[in-house]
């Protein structure tokens, strides 16, 4: 059915439509009516005499059942469909046929998330204790640090779902529908079981259905199924009530689109109760997992609050046995309890985030949570629906066998950006010209046409891709067609494979032209055509022709035979004793950039697994095409097999399997989730109804923007605008440099902490003063920390970053060999500020001014100390122009904690005093040591040319 698309023009309503059978005041009134005066779900009432239809899950087998019996049980007609008094009142008992669209996040929720974790609720404490004991200002700064982070984080979320909703269709789905013994059309919102639906190339089916009548029918199901090619209608019932939808021949679903030929159904189940409803229900079910990088700092904010908490206690316990009044010890212990959380991570992990968000965006790619950016770095496995993402769902010539030759397509009609194909010059060989020509005259295809380019197809595509590869090769068919007026067609009935047309040949000549199932057309013909000749097809050709079919259908393709015959004056069309003429082969083609982005894909250590509605011969095809072999085969498992497979088993051969094929929307879930049992970081890709529910269940889930359907974008994680799947590759790296980066910035800070943890208690040890205040530390976290931290987010990628295989995500984000030495670079920070403190005093003594000399050396240390942590391996001055952002800030902050020793203002704050310049020489002397050190070592361990670490960062 196709879309009345609505928009506002000068406030009117403005309904583009192309019914050639109502006007536009009928449809108007239609869908007043329905807006206006129809029942809604649950509302109205009803006469009582009618027996409300059971749920879908009870309901009848309906392939199973004749079409009159469904018919009687249904309480409908063929002839008259349904009186419209009836229809509204089913429609008020079923209520409209359509599926909520899904509500986006709360607010509240959006906020929740960004508060909700250990971390924030240790700042929230100290917060509350810094109020109790009269530390006003600092209870302030400190909650304004947790107010500037859920802000940030709920601003930019809140953004993202917005930029989700606008892609919305806003289109109003129509359907002709026979009422009160008249077609008509009405929105599709209103069908009820019982009524009577007409299909027609090009529209999409409106509800689930059971086939009456159909003339050559065929439903392209990719969307539910994933299968690529239309499949055959008929409405004789199937046998078998637990058949797959996929062999359900006489059923249609919502979701589906008519390709070619006509047919009646009688609607059986509408909205929430139809196939597309299940997968609905069955992705509410679905709890989307956390992200790798979720898990990590969940964890790690655990093991702060714990190693928080202990300390505090320690230099508690120390500060009352030395006699140090109870007051200042809970301020002492509120100035640990600040040091010891990176009050920066969370505002540098969401601000770093956010950035790979945004320039995802501008490569055309929404990201819908902020932590999802990084979980594509995180990726081991990517499963791909075949049909419409690394493929293109659209049929074109593959090849061509005629005359006992082999021929490739001719040269592709040259196409511009809006799809229009022009017709070039060629020379066409005259074996091929004669199976083109039985290719466009047994056809019911017409290409749609604007100042002399094709602009648009109506009817089946694998018929429009026959015309297409006409034109290419320089054949007008128009000009054939003219010349060879069709007489009469005959369908593909009966279950039959093959359909015929008959044509004026000149004079009283007929001529009738076959094509179809390859061994079917064979099997009608005697005699062949060798080049320009008629000649009697012996028993050695026919094998050589089947050979010829085995080699273009195990590449994956869809082989059709032709064949013509000419009718004898005056008498009947004969489909016996033809003249086979050849065989053309079509395919769905591989994606531009798909190859080269699986091979990026399997070079950063990623592996890929296609998980598709197709036969096992079509998927191996598309496996080898994109290299997916290993000992030189591609390794394939049919849905059939996993019904005998336990959990377990599944898990096992998950990681084995390259090519899963003819699989159902339950298949693909519980092979993600079998992959994710098995410890992999799965990414699933899909466009369909039928990947819904794995695209929810996996780890990131990535859906077509352009061609995908309404359902896939809603729960993908990942939204690929303009359906690039090489977009993937940059969604990877960009992924694996935030993960780098954020690693970067977090060793910074929690060294940098550290630092001051061991300053204080070191300090306490000593049996000397405190050197600095619980403000100092809030200044040292919240500025001098968090830009720097900041600005490494920026940093870019790093040279191997998409030559080293995943990271294991079992493991922590920092490893125990990183918390070493980060605890051996705090050591070396804090005790360069132990000397200047302990220089300090023995100069001026305990006071303002030592714990200023502590102050200004830690800080300005800890700045250094961020030009090291650009890499683990490299220098930190290697191409440090590459972020000026990390100078800014290093040269800002630096500023301000110039200003913060001789503005008064500040001054007075943080109880700071004037430096003299051989303070200032001690100062810059602790600043850099610990930088040359860093240096001098990464200098010695730095692995050898071409070897770089396994993880990022």
């Amino acid at each position: 059915m196709r879309q009345v698309k609505a928009s506002l023009l000068t406030g009117n309503l403005l309904v583009l439509f192309d019914f050639r059978s109502v006007t536009l005041r009928d449809l108007m009134a239609s869908i007043a009516q329905y807006r206006q005066g129809a029942p809604r779900a649950g509302g109205g009432q009803t006469d009582g005499t009618r027996i409300h239809l059971a749920p879908s899950l009870d309901h009848p087998a309906w392939h199973t059942l004749t079409d009159d019996l469904v018919s009687a049980q249904l309480e409908t007609s063929r002839q008259a469909g349904l009186s419209s008094d009836e229809a509204a009142a089913r429609l008020a008992v079923d209520g409209p046929n359509r599926l909520p669209i899904p509500e986006p996040r709360a607010a509240l929720a959006i906020l929740r998330d960004q508060v909700a974790t250990l971390p924030v609720a240790l700042l929230g404490a100290a917060a509350v204790v810094s109020l109790l004991s009269g530390g006003l200002l600092d209870a302030a700064v400190i909650l304004g640090v947790v107010a500037i982070n859920a802000a940030v984080g709920y601003v930019t979320e809140s953004k993202v779902e917005r930029i989700i909703s606008s892609l919305h269709d806003l289109t109003i789905p129509m359907a002709f529908v026979r009422r009160d013994g008249k077609d008509t059309v009405v929105p599709a919102a209103s069908l009820v079981p019982g009524d009577v639906v007409v299909l027609k190339p090009g529209y999409d089916v409106p509800a689930d259905g059971r086939i009456l009548e159909a003339k050559g029918l065929a439903v392209n199901e990719s969307a539910l199924t994933g299968e690529s090619s239309p499949v055959t209608k008929l409405a004789e019932a199937v046998h078998g009530g637990d058949s797959p939808i996929a062999d359900r021949t006489n059923m249609v679903y919502a979701g589906t689109v008519v390709s070619e030929g006509s047919g009646l159904v009688v609607i059986t189940e509408t909205g929430r109760k139809t196939e597309l409803g299940r997968v609905r229900a069955l992705i509410a079910e679905v709890v989307a997992p956390p992200t790798p990088l979720e898990r990590q700092l969940d964890t790690l904010g655990r093991q702060l609050v714990t190693v928080s908490l202990a300390l505090c206690g320690v230099a508690f316990g120390l500060g009352l046995l030395r006699g140090v009044p109870l007051l200042e010890m809970f301020r002492t212990a509120i100035s640990l309890a600040v040091a010891a959380v990176p009050e920066g991570l969370p505002a540098v992990a969401t601000t770093t985030l956010a950035l790979g968000m945004r320039r995802m965006f501008e490569r055309q790619m929404i990201v819908r949570r902020l932590a999802a950016v990084e979980s594509l770095g995180a990726i081991t496995v990517i499963c791909i629906d075949k049909t419409g993402t690394i493929t293109e769902n659209r049929m074109t010539v593959g090849g061509w066998h005629a005359g006992g030759r082999d021929w490739i397509p001719p040269t592709q009609v040259q196409s511009s950006e809006s799809g229009r194909a022009s017709i070039p010059d060629a020379e066409l060989d005259p074996t091929l010209e004669r199976a083109l020509a039985v290719t466009v005259l047994c056809n019911e295809a017409e290409l749609e046409w604007l100042d002399g380019q094709v602009v648009g197809s109506i009817g089946s595509p694998t018929e429009s891709a026959l015309l297409l590869a006409a034109l290419e090769a320089g054949m007008d068919y128009r000009v054939l067609r003219r010349q060879f007026p069709l007489v009469g067609i005959r369908s593909r009935d009966g279950g039959e494979n093959w359909m015929a047309t008959i044509h004026h040949a000149g004079g009283d000549r007929r001529v009738v032209m076959v094509k179809g199932a390859p061994e079917e057309v064979l099997r009608r013909s005697t005699r062949w055509l060798a080049g320009l000749t008629i000649e009697p097809l012996t028993a050695d050709i026919g094998p050589e022709i089947l050979s010829a079919n085995a080699r273009m259908a195990d590449r994956g393709m869809r082989v059709l035979g032709l064949a013509f015959g000419e009718v004898e004056s005056g008498g009947e069309a004969a489909y016996e004793g033809l003249v086979w003429v050849g065989l053309v082969a079509l395919i769905d083609p591989i994606r531009a950039g798909v190859s080269e982005a699986i091979a990026a894909c399997r070079r950063a250590g990623i592996r890929i697994v296609i998980i598709t509605g197709d036969q096992s011969r079509t998927a191996v095809a598309v496996g080898r095409e994109l290299d997916l072999v290993r000992d030189g085969q591609v390794r394939v498992l049919e849905a059939s097999q996993l019904v005998q497979i336990s959990p377990d088993a599944l898990r096992g051969l998950a990681h084995e399997v390259d090519v899963f094929a003819r699989v159902s929307p339950t298949h693909k879930y519980q092979i993600v989730q079998a992959l994710q049992a098995g410890g992999e970081v799965v990414a699933m890709t899909g466009d369909g109804v039928n990947d819904a529910p794995a695209l929810k269940a996996a780890d990131i889930g990535v859906a077509m923007g352009a061609r995908g359907t309404e359902l896939a974008r809603d729960l993908a994680d990942v939204v690929l605008l303009d359906d690039n799947f090489g977009s993937i590759v940059d969604a990877v790296e960009q992924g694996r440099t935030i993960y780098a980066n954020i690693r970067k910035a977090l060793k910074f800070l929690l060294a940098t902490n550290f630092s001051e943890i061991l300053v204080t208690v070191g300090a306490m040890a000593l049996g000397v003063a405190r050197p600095m205040s619980a403000m100092q530390f809030l200044w040292i976290n919240l500025l001098t920390d968090v830009f720097p931290a900041l600005a490494l987010s920026f940093e870019p990628a790093e040279p191997q970053v998409m030559r080293q295989p995943p990271r294991n995500p079992a493991d922590p984000i920092l490893s125990r060999q990183d918390l070493a030495w980060m605890a051996g670079d705090a050591g070396l920070i804090s005790a360069v500020a132990l000397g200047a403190y302990g220089g300090a005093m023995a100069r001026y003594g305990v006071g303002a001014a030592a714990s200023t000399v502590a102050f200004a050396t830690l800080t300005s240390a800890q700045l250094c100390y961020a030009i090291t942590c650009r890499s683990e391996h490299r220098s930190g001055f290697s191409g440090l122009g590459r972020n000026p952002l990390l100078v800014a800030a290093l040269g800002g902050t630096l500023a301000l904690q110039g200003a913060a020793i001789g503005a008064p203002p500040l001054r007075r704050l943080l109880g700071t005093t004037p430096l003299r310049p051989a303070d200032w020489g001690i100062v810059a002397a602790g600043a850099v040591a610990p930088l040359l050190i860093k240096e001098v070592s990464k200098a010695i361990m730095a692995p050898p040319p071409g070897r770089g670490a396994s993880r990022g960062g």
